[in-house]
């Protein structure tokens, strides 16, 4: 607690560091000018305009201007740089507050996709992919997506999944929350719960639970707040840490450069008394870029008892302390409190899916992260990025947690499930860029991580009332069990990429994993706090030191056109879910082993002639030591639900995308706008190869449905942006025997589906006005069979609704 304190006693010194010395600060100037085509004096965009030897960078826009803020006065050297075109430099001597350049004629550059970001304008409407160098990481031939947001139709409300992630093949998505609290995603056939096999970051640094011990996602930025989604799959095992599905990196908005202050508000109505307010300030004052937004939405949902209340504010500083250096802090509150309906049989279902059977089931979480870090330009080939980060947060699950065949009698007391969670966190990189055997420049990096975690989960009986009373009945004495889990990683990791010719790079890495997790408590395997003779104490600790390895290769035959190449180890170590016990039905190997296997890709990427994208790859995850559900008969023909090593399991299958741009490829004037389609798929056979349980042997992993496609039209006419999409996901099982029913509902396959959306925005002025229809044909489906809460048994998904939006910015 002490280091969480001292760590927002540093925020809050910055901040009054950045205001004060706003006051007094050196004088700072504004850089203007065109980037022109030397032939014909048109304006060039996508023109990389940069001062040599700080982080002064900018891209020209669509007429060729650009402009760089807060330039304090001194001697500097103007870069123009685009691929095709050798860079052009400028001294300049800042003296005045507005430095204003004539045309800086160029040649007209030959654009390749290493060097510069594709243009959104031109190419796939709010999708892209990581240059192989952003700030200190590196992508080199790994398989990335890079979501827009601003390019995005859909509805930010609710946080649509569906519409969102609509470009990214291969991810299989839960509804199972329809207000956009949570985040559930999976890929390749691992788990969806809570996104829990990705490392998920906003801004660079941890947003999960415990990224050691409980990976979950609780907390999702609200997405009008995010600029862009970055998504690296497996290979990201090396600077990320091992999961086996990969990052997933929240960048959130900044602040305008230049502007002092700018306002945003939108709010939201929709179905089933849905409200949504975002408001957001930010500018730039002086050396002081600020940014910060609060969000509140409610809603009672369309199936009885599941009313919502969510708040959500973050607050984010950037202070230029020198022309080099710039140090950022972050401060994220987010609290919200759901009432669950529980889940339904498969009966119950087919009869009336917006029925519920449980009325005194809640749900709350309160998520509170600081960060703060620092950013070194040393030179145009070094530069360090040091990131640091508190985190403090609890989750509550209260209510009725038997089977959803059984009765919640109103009479007898709830189960309460009480997480809390304390945090500390650091990492650190170096890059540097040097010459060896070709033009081009190779790039080293080398980084650690250090990462300490606590948490104590709690469960016991609370009250018999219907509201969210959030207390233990016998706090002391608790009927079901009290654990801590404490834990400790430091990782260091490095890759490289040698460029062994203009065109061709191989990027080899290594990671160093030090990992010591803790499990104090006990357990009841019956619900008493009368019977000492129940209690089962646990006091067990694993420490663990392994290595990492990765290669990836690209070849950059053609200057728009890559082919790609990697394969990276994954290790997902026991979390304490896995460790402890949370209903009296349920039992945990003693002799549960860490999951260990690999990713492969190999894929071809590009653009042709800006009318054609794509991104085609073939992949491969080996699995072993899969931990999952399996039920288990004792020698008094009790029956549970066992967590243990079920085997060992294979995935392989193709993801692609591509989006065709019809009007230029008709060659029809850019007047009448920009009319794209596109497909995302994704055909997996995910199964269990190896098993000491031989029911299980060949059959298809939980969670991979073998085909999945989402397509969908993009309709661009000056202010004026729409987007119809529908997706299709094949059947899924839930359980490793691939059981098609069980009674309770927990285990049972996932029916295939197909719904589909469509979105509108128009832009006026200062005004903004969207509108929409999810799930347009009202069909009547599900994703998730819930063994606990928000269920158990089925969760159906939403039905058709509505919304509109309007907004302001000044």
């Amino acid at each position: 607690m002490e280091n969480i304190k001292l760590l927002f006693c540093i925020y809050c010194i910055l901040l009054f560091s950045c205001l004060y010395d706003n006051t007094i600060q050196a004088q700072v100037a504004t850089i203007k000018g065109t980037v022109a085509d030397s032939t014909d004096s048109t304006g060039i965009p996508n023109y990389t305009v940069y001062l040599k030897g700080t982080h002064f960078r900018t891209i020209t826009n669509k007429e060729g201007q650009f402009y760089l803020q807060n330039i304090p006065f001194g001697r500097y050297v103007v870069v123009l740089h685009t691929s095709g075109c050798p860079r052009k430099e400028i001294p300049i001597t800042v003296d005045t507050t507005e430095l204003i350049f004539t045309p800086l004629y160029v040649n007209t550059p030959v654009r390749q996709v290493e060097d510069v970001m594709i243009d959104l304008e031109n190419t796939a409407a709010g999708r892209d992919r990581l240059k192989s160098i952003e700030g200190t990481a590196i992508y080199e031939g790994k398989k990335t997506e890079v979501i827009q947001m601003k390019k995005v139709d859909a509805n930010v409300a609710t946080n649509n999944s569906r519409q969102i992630y609509a470009k990214v093949p291969g991810i299989n998505i839960w509804e199972s929350d329809a207000a956009g609290l949570q985040l559930g995603i999976g890929a390749r056939g691992l788990d969806p719960n809570r996104t829990s096999n990705f490392n998920t970051r906003q801004n660079g640094y941890d947003m999960s639970a415990d990224a050691l011990g409980y990976p979950d996602a609780y907390y999702i930025p609200p997405a009008e707040a995010v600029e862009k989604i970055e998504v690296v799959r497996g290979a990201a095992s090396l600077q990320y840490g091992p999961q086996f599905g990969g990052m997933i990196n929240y960048v959130l908005n900044r602040g305008p450069l230049d502007k002092k202050i700018e306002f945003t508000n939108n709010n939201t109505i929709g179905s089933f008394g849905l409200f949504y307010t975002f408001n957001s300030i930010g500018g730039t004052l002086g050396k002081l870029n600020y940014y910060s937004f609060y969000q509140y939405k409610t809603g009672k949902g369309w199936r009885p008892n599941t009313q919502f209340d969510n708040h959500t504010t973050v607050t984010s500083l950037r202070y230029q302390l020198t022309k080099k250096i710039s140090i950022t802090s972050d401060l994220t509150y987010s609290y919200y409190l759901n009432q669950q309906p529980g889940g339904l049989t498969d009966s119950q279902f087919e009869k009336d899916p917006s029925v519920s059977l449980r009325e005194r089931n809640w749900f709350t979480t309160t998520w509170r992260i600081a960060s703060l870090s620092l950013d070194y330009i040393i030179n145009d080939n070094n530069r360090i990025n040091l990131r640091n980060w508190g985190f403090l947060g609890n989750r509550i699950a209260l209510g009725f947690l038997g089977n959803i065949n059984r009765i919640d009698i109103p009479t007898n007391n709830r189960d309460m499930i009480w997480d809390d969670y304390k945090n500390l966190g650091s990492e650190g990189r170096f890059l540097t860029k040097y010459r060896l055997l070709s033009s081009k420049k190779s790039s080293w990096l080398i980084g650690y991580r250090i990462y300490r975690g606590h948490a104590q989960k709690r469960q016991g009986n609370a009250n018999n009332k219907t509201g969210p009373d959030f207390y233990f009945l016998n706090p002391d004495r608790l009927e079901g069990s009290d654990y801590r889990f404490p834990g400790l990683n430091f990782s260091l990791f490095s890759e490289n990429i040698f460029y062994l010719s203009d065109q061709l790079t191989i990027t080899p890495g290594i990671r160093y994993e030090f990992l010591h997790t803790e499990a104090n408590g006990y357990f009841r395997q019956s619900f008493s706090n009368i019977f000492d003779t129940l209690r089962k104490d646990e006091s067990r600790q694993r420490t663990r030191q392994l290595y990492l390895l990765g290669l990836g290769l690209s070849w950059k035959h053609h200057k728009n056109l890559d082919l790609y190449f990697n394969i990276s180890q994954n290790f997902r170590g026991i979390t304490f879910t896995d460790m402890r016990v949370v209903g009296i039905s349920a039992l945990v190997d003693d002799n549960l082993q860490d999951e260990r296997g690999y990713n492969i890709d190999l894929g071809y990427r590009g653009d042709v002639r800006k009318w054609f994208m794509f991104d085609i790859s073939v992949f491969y995850l080996a699995y072993k030591n899969r931990i999952g559900q399996i039920n288990y008969v004792d020698d008094a023909y009790n029956i549970y639900r066992l967590t243990t090593n079920v085997g060992a399991s294979e995935s392989y299958g193709i993801e692609w995308f591509t989006e065709m741009n019809i009007f230029k490829l008709a060659e029809i004037s850019e007047r009448a706008g920009n009319l794209s389609v596109y497909a995302t798929a994704a055909y997996v056979d995910a199964r269990y190869t190896k098993s000491p349980y031989k029911n299980v042997i060949g059959k298809q992993l939980e969670f991979a449905p073998p085909f999945m496609l989402r397509c969908g039209l993009n309709y661009r006419y000056k202010k004026m942006s729409a987007s119809l999409q529908t997706a299709y996901v094949a059947d899924q099982y839930t359980d490793a025997s691939n059981a098609r029913f069980t009674p309770t509902a927990v285990n049972g396959i996932v029916p295939a589906y197909q719904v589909s959306d469509f979105s509108i925005k128009y832009m006026y002025k200062i005004y903004t006005a969207a509108a929409g229809i999810n799930n347009i044909f009202n069909r009547i489906y599900f994703t998730r069979r819930a063994a606990s809460y928000p269920g158990p048994g089925i969760i159906p998904a939403e039905p058709r609704t509505f919304y509109f939006s309007v907004g302001l910015k000044i």
